[in-house]
């Protein structure tokens, strides 16, 4: 992956900032600071590397990563968080990195949500992820919501097939199942309501419109080059 920062100029870079906006005092350079980088910077480059938009890749398909991007750098700091936590179990650095994605991005993603390997932000602005179950292909937009919703036993049971595509404005409560391939339209609320396989949801005058989805390539594909079926 070409990045315009080394891994340890990033890392000194990502301390700067969580020393400037979150100055408690709290030493992020523990010793599996830097090996988390690389595995965020892993997960990076896995998922960019099948991004269609400009600024992802080379005209190699050599995956892009600019620290000035703001959706790349989001992304990133949800890997560097997710990975921490997931692997070290640090929630002080973590909350630190999950306040920092809001103070930079105005974006809420818990780094205890278990996104996909391969997600697209598209300036995310005032947009809550919930702890649902995400699938790959997953594209988020501005003014996003969707909620976290659990069962009696307390497991996450709001379930996003592969290829969903959240326009801005689009939210989603409940827990009932979002299929493959769909689509939610802007300022379109899916309240409780199961959405079937290659459908679109969109908000005509005020009223929710749920039709099957009318081009060969659905949006995600448009963004991705993977096949979703």
């Amino acid at each position: 992956m070409k990045m315009t920062m080394s891994k340890e100029e990033l890392s000194a870079f990502v301390q700067r900032q969580l020393d400037f906006y979150i100055p408690d005092g709290y030493v992020t350079e523990h010793k599996y600071w830097l090996e988390a980088m690389g595995t965020a910077l892993k997960r990076c480059d896995n998922c960019f590397k099948h991004i269609l938009t400009p600024l992802y890749r080379d005209s190699n398909k050599e995956s892009l990563f600019s620290h000035l991007h703001r959706d790349q750098y989001a992304t990133f700091l949800y890997f560097l968080a997710n990975t921490i936590w997931v692997h070290y179990h640090e929630k002080q650095i973590c909350d630190k990195l999950l306040n920092l994605q809001s103070i930079l991005h105005s974006f809420f993603l818990s780094y205890k949500c278990e996104m996909p390997d391969l997600f697209w932000l598209g300036h995310p602005i005032g947009s809550i992820i919930g702890n649902a179950k995400y699938s790959d292909g997953l594209c988020i937009t501005q003014n996003v919501t969707v909620n976290t919703h659990v069962d009696a036993q307390g497991n996450v049971d709001l379930v996003l097939g592969k290829g969903v595509v959240l326009q801005p404005g689009a939210t989603i409560i409940g827990n009932k199942q979002i299929g493959d391939r769909v689509t939610i339209g802007p300022n379109v609320l899916i309240y409780n309501e199961k959405i079937e396989s290659d459908y679109t949801c969109i908000n005509q005058k005020g009223e929710i419109l749920i039709r099957p989805r009318k081009h060969e390539k659905c949006v995600a594909e448009q963004i991705f080059d993977i096949d979703f079926y």
